[in-house]
């Protein structure tokens, strides 16, 4: 059933809370990244500390992602933005005040469970209300949001606690996601369609009274997931490039390059503001052309900075490789987002929506633990060489496995 046109764009006007939201998130991340380092140092405690947090964090998304999906199908859409927001605004509070090892893990992992259904249900939620001719635009926006609160966080991160100490960057994360909560409490709407809400009370009565047989249209998350089996290879591997070589870059620039650490810093910046400004500059082109082109355009240039730590040293041409880099993420992430919702139904959309962030949290998760298990073997130009092929692979991955896609 169709909702009527002055609804629909009041609803849609309304999403913009979502990435006003996820940027606001995205910048409590980034403002948390360099402090963790300086207070465990000041604890006494070191990188292996920090590899666990973030594992730790890794493996709460990881877990919950997929669930949070079913959930989002179950009680709403909305309720899952705010239970992360919320979880969001607690977890910092709780980190600012924590000094253990265990508690700092364990927190962080709670985080990540928190966090875990914000993305499906905000995917979801588009899927929903957006035209499916503009929701390549709208997948470029909420691109935009998270790479441009996670280039702003760290800077504003590292005044804070230079100026005020280690606490306030937490507190001001908390207090952004607190303004995200309040913004989503009272201009979100909920978008899960009424129909799709009662079919699942349905057959959940069906199960708590021990009817058995299987209702067709339930979703099967085991079969999604197989359907979708392409999607989400190709998202685990084009994710897995860059936090793979990542951990190589700043010995790389140091000990080879002799390059500072500002220098490695703004190589970095270029990619994150590419991949924040481009989408907003691309939208419309986003919106026009097949996704699959973008999305093979997208993974060949992901193997543009790899290569050229390979084969060209010089600085400006590492600068212009980060930008095309980013551009490529800035394409792929929004055309591989725009086929997931094309091919979704109301019925099985926040759960495919969940499946697929439990891909890119794997990649995530694998991805540092491969280099750190193939660091001691490997040089790092081999590492870059391994990142680069992959890329290369995907995009021709693409190109046979999305046949079917425009």
């Amino acid at each position: 059933m169709s909702l009527p046109s002055a609804p629909t764009e009041r609803k849609t006007g309304a999403l913009f809370i979502l990435p006003a939201s996820l940027a606001l998130i995205m910048t409590g991340f980034g403002i948390i990244i360099p402090v963790f380092p300086q207070r465990l140092e000041a604890l006494g405690l070191g990188a292996g500390t920090l590899a666990l947090m973030e594992g730790a964090f890794g493996l709460g998304t990881f877990l919950f992602s997929t669930p949070m999906g079913v959930m989002a199908n179950r009680i709403g859409r909305k309720p899952l933005i705010l239970f992360a927001l919320m979880g969001f605004v607690l977890t910092n509070l709780t980190l600012a005040l924590v000094n253990t090892p265990l508690l700092f893990i364990l927190v962080r992992f709670l985080e990540g469970m928190f966090v875990a259904g914000f993305m499906p249900a905000a995917m979801a939620m588009v899927g929903d209300a957006v035209p499916l001719e503009r929701q390549g635009r709208w997948m470029g926006i909420m691109t935009t949001a998270q790479a441009g609160g996670i280039a702003l966080g760290p800077a504003i991160g590292g005044l804070l606690y230079q100026s005020w100490g280690f606490t306030s960057p937490f507190f001001l994360s908390a207090g952004f996601a607190l303004a995200a909560s309040l913004l989503a409490i009272f201009m979100l709407p909920e978008t899960l369609p009424e129909q799709v809400r009662l079919q699942e009370l349905k057959r959940r009565a069906k199960r708590l009274r021990g009817e058995k047989g299987r209702d067709a249209n339930a979703p099967n998350l085991l079969l999604l997931a197989w359907l979708f089996a392409a999607l989400l290879f190709i998202d685990f591997g084009t994710l897995f490039v860059f936090p793979f070589s990542l951990p190589q870059y700043p010995f790389f620039f140091a000990n080879v390059l002799h390059y500072s650490t500002t220098q490695y810093g703004l190589i970095i910046s270029a990619y994150g503001l590419t991949v924040a400004v481009f989408p907003l500059l691309l939208g419309r082109l986003i919106d026009a052309l097949p996704k699959k082109l973008l999305i093979v355009i997208g993974a060949l240039l992901g193997a543009a900075l790899n290569l050229a730590m390979l084969f060209s040293h010089q600085y400006s041409l590492l600068i212009a490789a980060a930008a095309l880099a980013g551009v490529g993420s800035a394409l792929l992430m929004p055309g591989l987002g725009t086929i997931y919702l094309n091919a979704s139904s109301d019925q099985n959309r926040s759960q495919l929506m969940g499946i697929r962030s439990t891909a890119i949290s794997l990649a995530l998760l694998v991805a540092p633990l491969a280099q750190a298990a193939a660091g001691p073997w490997i040089t790092p130009q081999i590492t870059f060489a391994i990142a680069a092929g992959i890329s290369i692979a995907m995009a021709l991955f693409v190109v046979v496995a999305l046949k079917n896609y425009r």
